[in-house]
């Protein structure tokens, strides 16, 4: 196994557990993949501000790509739609956690640039397939330190 197939493993391993805690969901709620929620569970919709609806991710290599090469950012040339510092944290204080509040106090030069919001991934087919195939059949054993049935 190269480095890149295990690296995307690993990520979809990951993503993948949200789904095993809930492990052998309804055919009803697995019929919502792909639909409202996307192939791999989370919400499709965007919430009419700041978050877009997700829409396939990316799914061909941006321009600039070579196989084997550093991969570009796909959005180098997005801007800041807003710039926290200390004189206007309190506004946004909301979105803040407490650490980052702290910064902004103690640290008053502190700035957090804040960027359009993506949402990028995409999985190859087989791992939608996978998905879909293991929310009705995958399962929890062993008091929850093993899965079977699953794909």
């Amino acid at each position: 196994m190269n480095k890149q197939n295990a690296l995307t493993l690993a990520l979809v391993a990951s993503l993948a557990l949200p789904l095993a805690a809930e492990a052998k969901v309804s055919a009803a709620e697995a019929a919502k993949l792909g639909k409202e929620l996307t192939p791999v569970g989370a919400e499709k919709a965007g919430n009419g501000g700041a978050i877009p609806a997700w829409e396939g991710g990316i799914t061909k290599p941006p321009a600039g790509f070579t196989k084997g090469g550093h991969h570009p950012d796909p959005f180098a040339a997005d801007k800041p739609t807003l710039t926290i510092t200390a004189a206007n944290y309190k506004q946004h204080a909301d979105k803040l956690s407490v650490g980052q509040q702290a910064m902004f106090e103690r640290y008053p030069e502190y700035k957090m640039p804040v960027y359009p919001t993506r949402r990028s991934a995409s999985f190859p087919q087989r791992i939608y397939d996978f998905t879909m195939k293991n929310a009705t059949t995958a399962e929890l054993v062993a008091d929850g330190d093993g899965i079977a049935n699953a794909a």
